[in-house]
């Protein structure tokens, strides 16, 4: 399997496009990042995935076919995210720039992106936290017997010395 180097990505996408950017996966990890707000390794805001993945039920309330990418202003910058099955593409542009002429060229690119890499991604298995919970009670259960195990004893010890 062919190991994708985003950075690699990243920076050819700054180059040619003009645009800082950042990739990340279904599950928000930044996979590689030219936008300091979206560094390598880091999350994307829960909020915002939460939007991205209840996308189809938007389009679905607004009858659309669906929903690709969504725009954020800020002060200084649009934030663009844009988004397949299983990656994110942000992009960090000037006020300036015409989403309207930006938009489609970086939607082909991240559909191409995704389809080469849609081998690479692999699913997280289901973790059971019931699990760890049962096995953190049982060693605090443990402890506290460890800690009154000779507690008659600590007792005396604290009366004789007192």
């Amino acid at each position: 399997m062919n190991q994708i180097n985003y950075e690699e990505i990243i920076s050819q996408l700054k180059s040619d496009l003009n645009a800082a950017c950042a990739i990340a996966n279904k599950y928000g990890i930044i996979l590689g990042s030219a936008i300091k707000e979206f560094s390598k390794g880091k999350v994307i805001p829960q909020k915002i995935l939460s939007l991205i993945s209840n996308s189809k039920e938007i389009a679905a309330e607004l009858s659309l076919e669906n929903i690709n990418s969504f725009a954020l202003e800020a002060k200084k910058n649009n934030y663009l995210f844009t988004f397949t099955e299983n990656l994110i593409l942000i992009s960090k542009l000037d006020l300036s720039v015409n989403l309207a002429k930006f938009m489609p060229s970086i939607g082909v690119f991240l559909k191409k992106l995704s389809e080469s890499s849609g081998e690479e991604i692999h699913k997280f298995s289901i973790f059971d936290f019931s699990k760890e919970i049962t096995k953190i009670e049982d060693t605090l259960k443990e402890e506290k017997i460890e800690k009154d195990k000779y507690s008659i004893i600590k007792d005396l010890v604290k009366y004789l010395s007192n």
